[in-house]
């Protein structure tokens, strides 16, 4: 085409395969490159074998046909024999795009039509398989592991013991695997499940510290149901990594806090410690080590490697001596309010503690599990 027009030296081919033409520049790399060409000055002509290929939306199309003309670039389709250097030629490229998004519309309603017809007769849609499918998934196993559990942590337990195998994770079966099989097969089977918060969220006394004992995991945090006989809700941290036995999943709140509070009571007391007269002076002097390992990366006296080194040691030095200040703060440990809100406890305990590891058999915090944040602290 271009070289019909005497315009094959220095031609640029761009494309966007497998996107669709209702994208806009930022999803078509070669749709956003052709309007830089466009608005830098580069583009003489634009050449498309047809107009469905540029853009599949008139407003799109009328914008690039108008931006094209205020600088006298002609556009030129092959298959629509269109050529926008004439007045014809861009009175049909009008009416062409007001066709092309008229077609993209039918085929978005009769794709949805499509798609709800195949509901409505209980058909898949999609192509990809469930598990069950492929050779070596028993589905059945799930079903009745479930029935037999009663919950899909349970249940997840009971595929791993049972050696049933699991397509989506190295590590074995897991709750939210189960439950996606289950909904699928037999929904009828689900009753209402309490859902637990994920172990990165405060919400808990001892969210975020504490560690099994069995594979490492951060326990999750769980509340049970207010009831009047349990008016302010049990609180339970479990493990739900159930690819190695574990002898112990879990503990309640109330059976491990007597242990947290006893190592809290090792915590040396403001009047033991340092003042805070000399941090100001100890931070300024990190800053300035800080910024003196960026002056030699930046002089090319060291690498990245060992500058990202220094650095992390540097950071985690400004760390504690900001977590030094937030100890120094709190009154005695006999005086702790430890009925305060859980958020409270919480960052007040990840102030004194790294993490937690537990007892593999009691869940219990082992003689050596508690992680100070500062060892010092202890007195």
């Amino acid at each position: 085409m271009a070289a019909r027009h005497g315009e094959a030296e220095g031609l640029v081919l761009l494309s966007d395969w497998d996107k669709s033409g209702r994208l806009g520049r930022d999803k078509r790399p070669g749709y956003d490159a052709l309007w830089q060409a466009i608005e830098t000055g580069r583009a003489t002509s634009i050449y498309s074998y047809s107009m469905s290929r540029i853009a599949r939306s008139v407003s799109e199309l009328t914008r690039l046909f108008e931006t094209c003309q205020g600088r006298n670039i002609p556009v030129r389709l092959e298959a629509d024999v269109v050529d926008t250097s004439t007045a014809s030629g861009r009175m049909t490229a009008t009416i062409l795009a007001s066709v092309a998004a008229f077609e993209a519309d039918v085929a978005g309603e009769r794709m949805k039509a499509a798609m709800q017809a195949k509901a409505a007769r209980g058909e898949r849609i999609g192509t990809k398989a469930f598990y069950g499918d492929k050779p070596g998934e028993d589905a059945d196993a799930v079903l009745a592991a479930f029935r037999e559990a009663g919950s899909y942590n349970g249940a997840a337990r009971l595929l791993n013991e049972w050696g049933i195998k699991c397509r989506s994770s190295q590590r074995g079966w897991w709750a939210s695997s189960v439950g996606h099989i289950v909904r699928r097969l037999d929904p009828s089977m689900i009753g209402k499940t309490e859902q637990g918060v994920k172990a990165g969220k405060a919400d808990f006394t001892l969210a975020r510290l504490l560690h099994c004992g069995t594979c490492t995991t951060t326990l999750t945090g769980k509340r049970d149901r207010i009831t009047p006989a349990n008016p302010t809700g049990r609180v339970r941290y479990s493990c739900h990594c159930f690819a190695v036995p574990h002898p112990r999943t879990g503990i309640s709140e109330t059976l491990i806090m007597p242990a947290i509070i006893a190592e809290i009571a090792h915590l040396r007391t403001p009047s033991q410690m340092a003042t805070t007269e000399g941090d100001s002076a100890e931070r300024a002097a990190l800053e300035a080590r800080r910024l003196n390992v960026l002056d030699m990366r930046e002089a090319g006296q060291i690498d990245r490697a060992e500058c990202d080194r220094r650095l992390a040691a540097l950071t985690d030095a400004l760390t504690k001596l900001d977590s030094r200040r937030v100890v120094l703060a709190v009154p005695p440990v006999s005086e702790v309010d430890w009925s305060k809100p859980p958020a409270v406890l919480n960052a007040f305990l990840r102030a004194m503690f790294e993490r937690i590891d537990l007892d593999p058999e009691t869940m219990q915090p082992l003689p050596d599990g508690f992680a100070w944040t500062v060892p010092e602290w202890r007195a």
